[in-house]
């Protein structure tokens, strides 16, 4: 039951007399007594509640940061308490928060992950929040380097049908990397199958089709290494192209037991000359080869392949077909052992008009077939992209 409080108030009759009557107020109400007013009383409201507001922001939505990063740190009804960084295997960061930023000391580690929590403290009534972020350093820049890329044939060379691309770097290419270097091949002509590719050396690697190339094929071949990473450096500059056109389908085959070479254009025998190969010990290599270079003249001297005197004259119409010194040249001081006697010191030897006639036919990559001798040709004489079985060749 409500208490009642009396009060009391004067009232005018009708007369204008003043009369005084008394008046029943509850407790809360508001007595206007002469005129003034009195809080008899009044209710207590409570005061609203104001959350707490901790924000962290990262300046990439990545998760991976430059090690000189800086941290958003955004407080609302609170103060900052704390920002504490770790690396994953604990290790404490050094740094500061000025102007709602935290930054490290001192450039974070490289390929590192870390991991911050950060607290404040305030609102109504009070309470504390706590954010927690990471995010990962990369991997440290590599410096940049070069690496030198030649290609053989060079740009717009034309060629036989047995012509090989020849890729050589300045550099040896970690093995672990040529798989790598092998996607950056990029090969462009109209056969059906990839070309393969074969690694000789750290430094070379040669491709070529299953078969011949076709008549009139125009290949070419881009070399792009920018952007790889290969001992210790993120390479630039390291880009080459080339590309070739086949003209012709000569094939030259010479055998060691008749000794003659015979010479076609395609299936069509357009030649036949007598020869003399090398004689017991001086070996003439057999195999898959073929014609790498011409040159008019060269000095041949037996004391570069270790057996001084026996020669050391210039030799002319000189085709090469190896890279260690087997030519197929003119011999004018034997011609009666062509196509008789197995007579040279390795090279294939012709009469003077039969030297002129094929050093003016051949042109590189034209394919000569050597049989009946005791040496294979082999990736020694520059010879063994035609030598190995197509199973050891690989896709780039």
């Amino acid at each position: 039951m409500a208490k009642v409080i009396f009060a009391v108030m004067p009232s005018l009759s009708g007369s204008g007399h003043q009369l005084w009557r008394r008046v029943g107020l509850s407790l809360g109400a508001v007595a206007v007594l002469g005129g003034a007013a009195t809080g008899i009383a009044a209710a207590a409201r409570p005061l609203p509640i104001v959350h707490p507001e901790l924000a962290v922001t990262l300046p990439s939505s990545s998760g991976t940061l430059a090690p000189t990063a800086s941290i958003g740190l955004s407080v609302r009804h609170a103060h900052l308490e704390a920002v504490s960084v770790r690396t994953s295997a604990g290790l404490l960061i050094g740094g500061s928060v000025a102007h709602g930023v935290w930054k490290p000391t001192a450039p974070m580690p490289w390929a590192t992950t870390f991991r911050m929590v950060a607290t404040a403290r305030g609102g109504r009534p009070a309470r504390t929040v706590t954010r927690v972020v990471s995010w990962t350093t990369p991997q440290q820049p590599l410096p940049a380097g070069t690496i030198g890329i030649t290609i053989s044939p060079s740009p717009g060379e034309q060629v036989g049908m047995g012509a090989t691309w020849v890729v050589q770097f300045s550099q040896p290419i970690p093995a672990a990397d040529q798989p790598m270097v092998l996607q950056r091949l990029s090969a462009g002509e109209s056969l059906s199958d990839p070309l393969g590719w074969h690694w000789w050396s750290p430094t070379e690697v040669d491709g070529r089709p299953e078969q011949f190339w076709p008549l009139n094929e125009q290949a070419t071949l881009t070399v792009n290494l920018n952007g790889l990473a290969i001992n210790g450096e993120r390479l630039v500059n390291s880009s080459v192209s080339s590309s070739f056109t086949v003209v012709n389908q000569h094939i030259a085959r010479i055998s060691a037991a008749t000794h003659e070479m015979l010479v076609y254009n395609g299936s069509q025998l357009v030649r036949t000359e007598p020869v003399s190969l090398g004689r017991p010990g001086f070996p003439t290599i057999s195999g898959t080869l073929v014609v790498l270079s011409k040159t008019p003249v060269v000095f041949m001297n037996s004391a570069t392949i270790g057996y001084p005197g026996l020669y050391a004259q210039n030799v002319y119409d000189d085709v090469a077909i190896s890279t260690d010194g087997y030519y197929i040249h003119m011999a004018n001081w034997d011609i009666y052992d062509h196509g008789r006697h197995n007579v040279s010191y390795g090279c294939v030897e012709q009469n003077p008009s039969d030297a002129v006639w094929f050093y003016n036919w051949s042109i590189p990559g034209d394919v000569v077939v050597i049989t009946g001798t005791t040496l294979q040709a082999s990736e020694a004489d520059g010879e063994g992209d035609w030598n190995i079985p197509w199973s050891e060749f690989q896709p780039a």
